[in-house]
Formats: structure tokens, C-alpha cells, sequence
């Protein structure tokens, strides 16, 4: 089984904890935030030594939050070349707002928006 980061904006957490539950009901690990940082913890610290044993990360895409062109032109692309490299899949999904990209750092994009057990399940069947 598969051990699962969920990065997500702080106004997705309850969809990110949804998938969350989705996902480890299937038998993966998953880590979310929310659920393992604790008060003093170093937030960077937490994603370095996650991403240091994942084997995917799901990147959940908000088209409400911020946008800025680097983002989606070197940012992603840069970042899913760093995964790649580290050997982790990179699976972006598209948590809230509307009409999200259909790729994000060259991958195709999961709409969690519009159906969401559909998307869950591809989500799943990425994972193995």
C-alpha cells in the first residue's frame, strides 16, 4: 500500500480530510496536517520529512485561492520534476471552487468538484 501526503489550502481542509478518510479506508497511509501537526511543530519540517517517504502526493488545487502566472509556468512544472526524480507521483486535484485546470505541473487534474466519488476513484485507481 501506498503512503499518501495530502497538501492542501487551509480553507480545503474539510474536503483534503474527506479524501483523507477515502483514501486510508482503502488501506493506504495517508498524511494530512490536521491530523498529525501538533502546537510547536515546524510546518516545513512536517512536509520535508513526509515528502521524504511518500510515494505520492496528492496537490489540492483551489481556483479560489491565489494565483499568480509563475505558479502554473514554472513553480508545478519545476516541482513535479522534483518528485519525479524522488520517485513520487504526483496526483494535483482540483478540492473547491470552479472550473479547475486539467493540468497542473503536467499532469492531468482530478475535479473533486463535480462528481465527487468519480474523482475519488481516480484518484484510487492512480494509487494502485
Amino acid at each position: 500500500m501506498a503512503l499518501v501526503f495530502i497538501s492542501h489550502r487551509a480553507a480545503d481542509i474539510a474536503a483534503a480530510e474527506r479524501l483523507g478518510r477515502a483514501i486510508s479506508a482503502v488501506g493506504h497511509a495517508v498524511h494530512l496536517d490536521r491530523w498529525e501537526i501538533r502546537i510547536g511543530d515546524v510546518v516545513p519540517m512536517f512536509m520535508n520529512a513526509t515528502l521524504a517517504e511518500a510515494n505520492y502526493l496528492v496537490l489540492g488545487h483551489s481556483t479560489l485561492g491565489i494565483h499568480a502566472p509563475w505558479i502554473a509556468q514554472e513553480f508545478l512544472p519545476a516541482l513535479a520534476v522534483e518528485l519525479n526524480a524522488r520517485g513520487i507521483g504526483l496526483l494535483p486535484a482540483v478540492l473547491s471552487g470552479a472550473e479547475g485546470p486539467m493540468r497542473l505541473g503536467g499532469q492531468p487534474c482530478t475535479d473533486l468538484t463535480t462528481d465527487w466519488d468519480r474523482g475519488v476513484a481516480a484518484i484510487l485507481h492512480q494509487l494502485g
